[in-house]
């Protein structure tokens, strides 16, 4: 009996292995036949204390690749009402605040975003825009 725990212990840890966490910016958001997908390229955000850096962050990308992820059903999109506040978002309202719509805090292409994908099976789970002040 312990045998069978730890094995499906086992599995399950390796499927939870392949979701990870990122911060990316969005580089691409389109619908192919009627799935949504989305391309990322990973960044790094870090605080900073520089005078060439007044925003207090730095974005930066050791990494040039761009991914591309599909949506799901259950896929989650978070915009910015406000500094502290979030509301779900549709992928037509993602597409609209990368085009300039203010949704009660802007964002664009340059924007981070925190995101939540599998990246064995190339889906995204969650994309929550990052605060910036």
């Amino acid at each position: 009996m312990r045998i069978v725990g730890f094995f499906l212990l086992l599995l399950s840890s390796l499927g939870l292995a392949q979701v990870q966490n990122r911060e990316a910016l969005i580089t691409d958001f389109r619908q192919v036949q009627g799935v949504w997908t989305i391309k990322l390229d990973y960044v790094e955000v870090k605080d900073c204390n520089r005078d060439d850096c007044p925003a207090g962050i730095e974005v930066s990308n050791q990494n040039p690749l761009i991914r591309t992820f599909r949506f799901t059903r259950s896929t989650k999109i978070y915009l910015l009402k406000n500094a502290g506040e979030y509301f779900q978002a549709t992928p037509q309202q993602l597409i609209q605040g990368l085009g300039g719509k203010n949704f009660g805090w802007s964002f664009d292409k340059y924007t981070p975003f925190y995101i939540k994908v599998n990246e064995a099976r190339r889906e995204i789970l969650e994309l929550r825009q990052m605060y910036l002040p």
